[in-house]
């Protein structure tokens, strides 16, 4: 391994240490779902440095705000969850008025618009700091990125069938 990647990887682990340190303090570890949620962000991590080739200033500059990001997402996404959860008691109650579906529907494209307006907002932040080539290898990675992780989950739901 090369000098450079044994000093982003310890940037980067330091960086992440630090952020999960901080849920931890808040009481609470983490359940099932967010220790995945915490794995996948960690592998996106690692994975978008090496692609990327980002230099220790990059990495000093990009991953506070790309931790910042990834913590408001998750609260916005679990406020998603929980906003379909009623959204499915409202549709299963046969009493329920259209006012108060639409309500909850609004509720839960505002929710949706948040998380994409975020994702923007980092992309456009990392762009600042990125060489065009970096930009160009970043597209290329976010969306082969994306698709692997797609294609490995349907595989391990697939073989989660077969188990059963």
């Amino acid at each position: 391994m090369r000098k450079s990647n044994v000093v982003y990887f310890f940037i980067i682990t330091v960086c992440l240490l630090v952020s999960f340190s901080e849920v931890y303090a808040q009481g609470y570890p983490p359940r099932g779902d967010k220790k995945v949620r915490e794995n996948m962000f960690v592998l996106r991590t690692l994975r978008m440095t090496q692609a990327l080739d980002l230099t220790e200033a990059q990495t000093a500059v990009i991953f506070p705000e790309l931790n910042r990001a990834e913590k408001e997402k998750a609260r916005l996404q679990a406020d998603l969850a929980r906003e379909i959860r009623e959204l499915r008691r409202l549709v299963n109650n046969k009493k329920v008025e259209d006012r108060e579906l639409e309500d909850q529907v609004a509720k839960i494209v505002d929710l949706r618009e948040k998380i994409r307006s975020r994702e923007s907002e980092f992309e456009k932040f990392l762009f600042t700091q990125l060489t065009s080539a970096q930009k160009a290898r970043y597209i290329i990675f976010d969306i082969d990125f994306n698709r692997g992780m797609m294609e490995r989950m349907g595989r391990a739901r697939l073989a989660g069938k077969e188990n059963k």
